[in-house]
């Protein structure tokens, strides 16, 4: 092996543990952001512990922003990871953590243009359905396939699940990758048609806020 050889050798690693990496987390990203949405009491009762107004206010605003930043992350990472190179040289439990990063895209596009921040409304609630289903997919997707039990706990030629379950990570199964990105990739696409097409109509229905009202707006803010 020469030094191009080991220089290349060296490229692949880094950018194949890239990769995985960015998958692992927008796996874990998904459990956090179903903390938040489900947790909301708890946002809310820390929430009550604020004197400030303009804290409070500040308080809601960052955690809805935060929640939609996770799904956005999650969102981006699904167009990023569900292209067949990439799901060939990295292992992706398939198709539920595909299925789960166009869920939590679903539940984005309810959040931000269909009143899923509202707790207790019925969009919230399908929001929270859809990050529940997406946990649970993401869940067997990362234990069961992603983290099988490999060869080396099994017992050589007995027959067994794990092995079965095996066959479902995206560099082990081509056909299988295939598939899931048939699927997958245009569902993502939709939902950013889907966003784009929701937010041009409200945008062009909205008008600026004048600046009279800014400051009335600002002034009610810092009453206590």
């Amino acid at each position: 092996m020469n030094a191009k050889d080991l220089e290349h050798g060296i490229n692949k690693a880094l950018e194949v543990w890239s990769l995985q990496t960015v998958c692992d987390i927008a796996i874990l990203v998904t459990f956090l952001v179903l903390a938040l949405v489900a947790g909301r009491a708890y946002l809310e009762g820390i929430r009550n512990r604020l004197t400030l107004r303009i804290t409070a206010e500040a308080w809601d605003t960052g955690s809805d922003l935060l929640i939609d930043l996770l799904l956005g992350f999650v969102t981006l990472s699904g167009f990023f990871l569900i292209n067949p190179d990439i799901m060939s040289d990295i292992k992706i439990g398939l198709p539920w953590v595909p299925l789960a990063m166009v869920l939590s895209a679903a539940a984005l596009m309810l959040r931000v243009w269909h009143g899923g921040r509202i707790p207790g409304s019925s969009t919230w609630w399908v929001v929270l359905v859809l990050l529940v289903i997406a946990c649970a997919s993401n869940w067997f997707g990362f234990t069961f396939v992603m983290e099988a039990a490999g060869e080396e706990y099994l017992k050589p030629n007995e027959p067994s699940v794990w092995l079965t379950l095996q066959q479902m990570r995206s560099d082990f199964n081509p056909a299988l990758a295939m598939i899931t990105f048939q699927c997958a990739n245009p569902a993502l696409f939709l939902m950013l048609v889907w966003g784009a097409i929701v937010g041009a109509a409200r945008s062009s229905r909205c008008r600026p806020t004048s600046k009279a009202v800014r400051a009335e707006r600002l002034v009610a803010m810092r009453e206590p």
